[in-house]
Order: C-alpha cells, then structure tokens, then sequence
C-alpha cells in the first residue's frame, strides 16, 4: 500500500513538472581574449529581467541603441551579478556595456518580445 501511494505521488509530481510553462531561456555569453567567460545573460522568455552575471566585480551597465548607441538604460551595480527589467526596452537588438575597474565589457543582446510570448525566441 506504502509502495502505490508513494509511486502515485511521484507520478503527481512528474506530471505537475512537465505541465509547467517555464518559457525558453536563452544564453548570451562573452569571453574574455583568452576565452574565459567575461560575462553571461540570461534571458528567460518567461520573465521580465535578463540575469547578468560576471567573472568580476562591475559598478554599472549601460544598454545602448542599436542605431546611434544613445544610453536607453543603465544603473549602478556592486558585486558580480544583478537583474535587468526587460519591460523598459522595446524590441531589437542593443549594446550592453558592463563596466569593472578594470574594462569595459561589450555584448550585444537581442529583444523580441512578440516572439517571447508566442513561446519562440529568435537570436
């Protein structure tokens, strides 16, 4: 009796795992010129903040245009991680910046959010 409620529970489980909508994520990673990774951004269609996360300590990041590299949004960071509200920009492909004591860190980064809630992502 112990054996079949425990194997309905785990199926229960499962089910409940499977049937979640956790979205696509998709991984931006830069590395450095020797090929560590410099930094990673995750973005979880999911979600509204991309994760930024670095091999050091960074005191900001800026997001630029992709016409004119004009600031669209930036703040101040301590640490090596931190999140990024994804609500302030609009579809397209930007610049982010990531800036430690040391360098300055460029990725590009792409936004598509018809795409995102349609459960497809495209980079």
């Amino acid at each position: 009796m112990k054996t079949t409620i425990i194997t309905i529970a785990i199926l229960l489980i499962s089910i409940a795992g499977f049937s979640q909508d956790k979205g696509q994520v998709t991984k931006y990673v830069t590395t450095f010129p020797n090929g560590e990774e410099a930094i990673t951004i995750v973005d979880n269609s999911g979600s509204d903040v991309l994760n930024l996360s670095s091999a050091e300590s960074f005191y900001k990041y800026e997001i630029l245009a992709p016409n004119n590299h004009e600031l669209i949004h930036g703040s101040s960071n301590e640490g090596k991680v931190c999140d990024i509200d994804k609500t302030k920009l609009s579809d397209g492909t930007y610049t982010l910046k990531v800036y430690t004591d040391d360098f300055v860190i460029t990725s590009d980064i792409t936004i598509n959010k018809s795409l995102e809630e349609s459960g497809i992502i495209g980079i």
